[in-house]
Parts: C-alpha cells; structure tokens; sequence
C-alpha cells in the first residue's frame, strides 16, 4: 500500500515538472508623469533602476510630503539606492506635487512637452569617462564584466564588435529604454551632452 502511494506521488510531481511554464514578462512601460520640475529627470534617472513608475501612482494620493520625504531617504538607506542627499528635495518636490497631497500645485506637462533625447543638454566641459561614470552613478546597474542589473560593458561590446556601434550606445545612454538587455528599463541620461555621451559610449565599446 505504501508503495504504491509513493509511486502515485511520483507519478504527480513528474506529471507537475512536465507541465511548468517559463514565463516571460513583458517589458516595463510605465512612465513616471512629465514635469517641468527639476526633480522629473531626477526620478526618472534614480528610481527606474530598481522598480516600475507604478510605485508612485500606487501611494496614496493624500500622501503629504513628509511621507514622500521618508519614502525617498528609505529607498536611499537602507535599501541603498545610488543617488546623492542633494538630489532628495527635488525628488521629493516632484513626488508630492505630481502624486501627493500637493497635486496642483505645480503644473505638469503633457504631451506637449518634447521627449528627454529632444532636450538640448548643457555641456559637462570634457570630462573623462570615469569621471561621468562617478558623477551618474553608472556603476550602480552596470560592471567592466559581468551583468549587475544592466549588462556589463564587456558584454556590451562583444554585441558590437566589428560594428560602428558608437553612436547607437551614445544615443541609448541619452535616451534610456527598456527591451535591448531585458525586461528592466534604463532610465534617459538626457542631463549629458552628445559629447559626453560619446565619451561614455567609447569607454564601454573598449572594454
């Protein structure tokens, strides 16, 4: 009798492994709301990298700012998400005007607003690559070898080998997107000049 539960038990769990499903999920699309605050490209570039925008709009929409201001220190320490203390006011602004207590007052763009690749981007006088790696925190998603939460630039290039791939990684840093490495999207770097992201993109096509 015993025997032939085991068997029967058996019989159920290969019959379960045969019918497991790879599941993939569909690339992320959510957006976080256009806005002519600072904090808008702040967000975009600090908080995509490790969730969806659907973490703001799910926050209750009364939130005041103290609740936004908690919310970002947390994502900061302890969760350690890689972005500057002098980036948290503009963040937290943002937040609670567009999905907070204070939704009003300031205005928000809508379509009408040009995409971030569009945006001219002041120039960051030259600065070498390392130093623009540093000062986005780039090394946060990504290594020289091998894939954080981004590919590794080694990764990167050995995609591009052969090809003149400089300006495509250029205009991807600026522009950011989700799709080309998997389902997390990269935030737009739009803040950079071509120049710098040229610079940038030369650095990861060496590697």
């Amino acid at each position: 009798m015993r025997m032939n539960i085991l068997i029967a038990a058996l019989a159920l769990a290969a019959a379960g492994s045969a019918c497991a499903l790879d599941i993939q999920l569909p690339p992320e699309t959510a957006a976080y709301k256009p806005s002519e605050l600072p904090g808008y490209q702040l967000v975009q570039r600090n908080c995509m990298t490790c969730h969806a925008a659907q973490y703001a709009s799910s926050q209750p929409s009364a939130s005041p700012r103290a609740y936004w201001e908690a919310t970002v220190k947390k994502m900061k320490k302890p969760f350690g998400a890689q972005f500057a203390d002098a980036d948290v006011p503009a963040m937290v602004d943002y937040l609670v005007k567009t999905y907070g207590a204070e939704r009003g007052a300031a205005a928000t763009v809508a379509a009408a607003v040009k995409p971030a690749a569009a945006v001219a981007a002041p120039s960051t006088n030259g600065k070498d690559a390392k130093t623009l790696l540093a000062e986005n925190g780039c090394m946060a998603c990504h290594a020289l070898a091998q894939r954080v939460i981004g590919p590794g630039f080694a990764e990167v290039a050995a995609r591009y080998k052969g090809k003149d791939g400089g300006a495509a990684v250029a205009a991807h840093i600026r522009q950011g997107g989700s799709g080309k490495w998997g389902a997390v999207p990269m935030p737009p770097f739009s803040q950079l000049s071509e120049a710098d992201a040229a610079v940038l993109a030369k650095y990861v096509l060496s590697r």
